[in-house]
């Protein structure tokens, strides 16, 4: 079996990947990453950080925010809101807001 197969048997729809991670199954990380990308099983989000697209019956899903945060930081302290739990207070504020804020 080819190392590129052997990668992408361990590769799970819905994950996200740091390339040190996947450096370990792989003798030549950057080659069958590009593979990957180019072939639309993985996904690149920024330098090092990569994701296997979960299929859905409207397209592609993105990845979980906690998710994307744990592999980005390399952590898992860390905590995720928004500025939309005020509406759920009933202050009087009625904007949405499309951004979310992260503390670590």
């Amino acid at each position: 079996m080819s190392k590129l197969n052997e990668l992408k048997k361990h590769l799970r729809p819905g994950q996200v990947y740091r390339r040190s991670d996947l450096a370990k199954l792989s003798n030549a990380v950057d080659r069958h990453l590009q593979q990957l990308v180019h072939d639309g099983m993985l996904q690149k989000l920024a330098g090092g950080l990569y994701y296997y697209p979960r299929a859905t019956s409207f397209g592609n899903a993105p990845p979980e925010d906690e998710k994307l945060v744990q592999a980005f930081l390399k952590d898992d302290r860390f905590y995720i809101a928004s500025l939309n739990a005020y509406n759920a207070l009933g202050v009087g504020t009625t904007q949405l807001y499309n951004e979310r804020l992260v503390y670590n």
